[in-house]
């Protein structure tokens, strides 16, 4: 797995050429192997600017480059070999196992219907070890618990060997703890990373960028400690936030607290 660099320029998305823009016109340029967190309150446009990033959603404008390579200027199955994403939605009626979730992510690397070849089953191996679900990889998914299906989930999309992993509030619906695993995860890997986050402490822990979205806007990118100031948050959000400083042996050097 190789990590890449992603510009974007001047993309924007509205459902129809008399319809307002969901997403008005953002660019921004995340270096090789960081992680960016996108945050914002709820219609701020995050999951529209993901959606573009993983080829859900065509641009209205702009353009999404991976290592200067047009991910909408390429075949779909060449575009999953560069970008994978996982959702906050997790499926739980599949009668699959573990196991063969993951080989899905093998499927743009695979020509026709031929099956998994030796390369194929050492990243599956591998990629199940990584994600903690070696000893689990026999059980049906439906069998799992929340924090079981999305790590699995997350490893399917390993298993594509990306190098961009788009991430659309995947700790939503899980418990603290879950959180945490998984955005550990994430940090471990070596691969660039956009991540749609709803608390802001967790995205000043874990992400070396962050993206601030209002009403289809970008209003602020940046280190966090640039990026998370009292007056851009409590005018972001429509909260009173007050940053506290934390201790350096701390993960994250501040902490919001906001109030209505």
């Amino acid at each position: 797995m190789s990590h890449a660099k992603l510009t974007v320029e001047n993309l924007s998305w509205r459902p129809s050429r008399k319809a307002p823009f969901i997403l008005h016109p953002t660019s921004f340029t995340l270096d090789c192997g960081r992680i960016l967190g996108v945050v914002g309150a709820n219609g701020a446009g995050k999951s529209t600017l993901l959606r573009s990033l993983y080829r859900y959603q065509a641009p209205t404008t702009g353009t999404i480059k991976v290592d200067d390579q047009d991910i909408w200027a390429i075949a779909p199955r060449s575009a999953a070999r560069i970008v994978a994403a996982v959702l906050q939605e997790q499926p739980n009626d599949f009668a699959l196992t573990v196991r063969d979730i993951v080989t899905l992510g093998r499927l743009p690397h695979r020509l026709g219907f031929s099956s998994p070849g030796q390369t194929c089953a050492q990243i599956i191996e591998r990629v199940l070890e990584q994600a903690d679900l070696s000893e689990l990889a026999d059980r049906q998914l439906g069998t799992l618990s929340g924090g079981e299906r999305q790590r699995v989930m997350m490893a399917r999309a390993l298993a594509q060997e990306p190098r961009l992993l788009v991430l659309d509030e995947p700790t939503n619906h899980l418990d603290i703890q879950h959180q945490l695993e998984l955005l550990q995860l994430v940090k471990d890997m070596d691969v660039t990373v956009v991540v749609s986050l709803h608390d802001l402490n967790v995205a000043a822990a874990y992400c070396d960028d962050i993206l601030v979205m209002e009403h289809g806007h970008t209003i602020a990118f940046g280190p966090p400690e640039e990026v998370l100031t009292e007056t851009l948050v409590s005018g972001a959000f429509s909260v009173t936030a007050q940053l506290e400083k934390l201790s350096k042996s701390q993960n994250n050097h501040f902490s919001f607290q906001l109030n209505s």
